[in-house]
């Protein structure tokens, strides 16, 4: 009996394998192409606590996989030492950007990797707090009350801070002056 002669048979050969293997293959091309991105933080000293955008990612030296990129705020706390935050930009590599990117990671199977690397130097010491300027904040808030629902074009850059210097010396330990004559 010939497949042409049973219609179940052909409807099974002809309609259903040949869908199957072409979304079995769309499947397969789609899961090889996104780009595997990574971000390595680590410190010296290791062993500080790492957020990345207000976030807990884990201890020094750690990896993070990212899928956007952009600007992202990294900090490091470690007791003993002065906690750091810094702006990282992530920009793209050429493969990603428009439009290279649609090619690169939807049509080739390659499977990019991306890994970017930060190290940061903490510097022993307590952490110094820091206030800002009173007239900062207050043109601050001014342009964000009238930014309206969209918010504000541009934000003023905050004013010089406050640090406290160090404490003053109380004056039973100053050395007392010396009666002139």
């Amino acid at each position: 009996m010939s497949a042409g002669s049973n219609p179940a048979l052909s409807a099974i050969t002809l309609g259903t394998v040949p869908r199957a293997t072409y979304l079995l293959g769309a499947l397969l091309l789609l899961a090889a192409c996104q780009a595997k991105r990574t971000l390595e933080l680590s410190t010296t000293p290791p062993g500080a606590d790492v957020r990345l955008d207000d976030e807990f990612v884990g201890r020094t030296p750690v990896k993070v996989a990212f899928e956007h990129y952009g600007t992202r705020r990294v900090t490091f706390y470690l007791e003993g030492y002065r906690t750091v935050s810094k702006q990282l930009e992530l920009s793209p590599r050429w493969y990603a950007q428009f439009p290279l990117d649609f090619v690169s990671e939807v049509l080739l199977p390659l499977g990019w990797r991306d890994r970017r690397r930060y190290h940061e130097q903490l510097v022993p010491g307590e952490e110094v707090l820091s206030l800002p300027s009173l007239r900062s904040v207050i043109e601050r808030a001014a342009v964000l009350r009238e930014g309206g629902p969209e918010g504000p074009r541009e934000l003023p850059a905050p004013g010089p801070a406050v640090v406290p210097s160090t404490p003053p010396v109380p004056e039973e330990d100053a050395p007392a002056e010396e009666p002139r004559a």
